[in-house]
Formats: C-alpha cells, sequence, structure tokens
C-alpha cells in the first residue's frame, strides 16, 4: 500500500483530536464564564443596599436608583449588617482635595527649580531688575515733564503778572504736561506694584522652601 495511503488517515485523526480539543476548551471556559456570572449574579442578590430620598425617607433594594447616586448610601448583607458604606464627596471636599493636588503639584516644582534658599532671592532679583530700569527711566522722564511744565508755568505766571494774555498755544502746552507728569505717575506706580508683587511672591516661594526642606529634614531618619 502507497506510504501516501497510511498517512492520510493519521492527518484526518489529528485534525479530529485537535478540533476536539478546541471545542473542549471553548466549552470549558463557557462553563468558567458563566459560573463567574452566575456568582456575581448570587453576590448582588445577597445584598441590601440602604438610602434616603430627598424628603429623608429610608429605602431598601438591590441598588440605589440613579436619581439619589449622589446621597449617601450603605449596603447590607441579609443580616442587616453593613458591611459598606458610600460617602459621596460635595463641592467643598472636592474643592479641598484639587487645592491639596495643585498645592503638592507647585511644591514639587518649587523643590525641583531651586537647590537652596539663597537661589530663589537671587531669582528674585533677577525678575525685578527689568522693572527697576523702567521705573528708572519713567522717573528721567517725569523730570524731563516737570521741568517744562515748570518752564510753562513761569512764562503763564509772567504774563498773567504783566496782565497779558496767554496765548493758546501755551495753555495747551501747560496742560499737555500736566497730563503727561499723571500718566507717568500712574505708570511708575504699576511699576512699583509689579516689583511689590514679585517680592512677595518670592518671599512665599521662600518661606515655603524652607518649610518644606524642615519637613523633609525631620521626616528624614
Amino acid at each position: 500500500m502507497p506510504k501516501t495511503m497510511i498517512e492520510l488517515p493519521r492527518c484526518i485523526a489529528y485534525y479530529k483530536l485537535s478540533n476536539l480539543a478546541v471545542q473542549v476548551w471553548a466549552c470549558f471556559t463557557l462553563c468558567l464564564w458563566l459560573s463567574f456570572i452566575q456568582s456575581a449574579h448570587a453576590e448582588d442578590k445577597s445584598r441590601i443596599v440602604k438610602w434616603k430620598d430627598e424628603k429623608g425617607a429610608t429605602h431598601y433594594g438591590d441598588r440605589v436608583p440613579p436619581q439619589y447616586s449622589d446621597r449617601e448610601s450603605s449596603i447590607m448583607n441579609r443580616q442587616g449588617i453593613t458591611v459598606k458604606r458610600n460617602k459621596p464627596i460635595n463641592d467643598q471636599e472636592q474643592a479641598l482635595d484639587l487645592a491639596k493636588l495643585e498645592q503638592d503639584k507647585k511644591d514639587k516644582a518649587l523643590l525641583g527649580a531651586f537647590t537652596n534658599a539663597d537661589e530663589i532671592d537671587l531669582a528674585r532679583d533677577r525678575n525685578i531688575q527689568l522693572d527697576l530700569i523702567a521705573l528708572e527711566n519713567l522717573n528721567q522722564e517725569k523730570i524731563s515733564n516737570q521741568k517744562q511744565l515748570a518752564e510753562n508755568q513761569r512764562l503763564a505766571d509772567s504774563l498773567t503778572k504783566r496782565k497779558k494774555p496767554i496765548s493758546d498755544d501755551l495753555s495747551a502746552d501747560i496742560a499737555k504736561n500736566q497730563a503727561e507728569v499723571g500718566k507717568i505717575n500712574q505708570r511708575m506706580s504699576d511699576r512699583k506694584q509689579a516689583i511689590e508683587n514679585t517680592r512677595n511672591r518670592f518671599d512665599a516661594d521662600k518661606a515655603r522652601y524652607l518649610s518644606l526642606k524642615h519637613q523633609r529634614e525631620v521626616v528624614a531618619p
């Protein structure tokens, strides 16, 4: 008998065995999945959920209705023993949690940006340097405008003493000088406030940095 005629039944038998193994594995997986679902369903049936409605009345069931999901509830077993409490987070608690996360993020960035407190002072000085230069330039501009204003005002006073009319151009120059000095004063005030804000911010960062460093030293063995 040819060799191929002998090997063909073997191949068919091997294929059938492989197919049978796949079917057995599929049945096993299906049974395992059904068992898991049945177990979860039985566990869900064995619990009792308690919650209160908007009027304060207590209700029991297998799950909390969606409209009461934001209220406090508890899960009890069939013996009436509370096994879990679900307390929703209110807006205030959520805000506190978010604030803590934000503060932790800032603390991490602060500790990563500086190796000692002196570096914070140097960073502060660098940040206010441009404002100090701008403030000095504004002061020089103010002095120049005040000088022009004083000269125009003396000329106007001289004309008034001699009972001569003050020209419209001179009056316009005086008004312009006064307005310019007022604008410069406002800009200088803004710069001074910016410098003060920067100093306060870096002082707060320095105090926080030293506090965090101290906490680490206390915690470290």
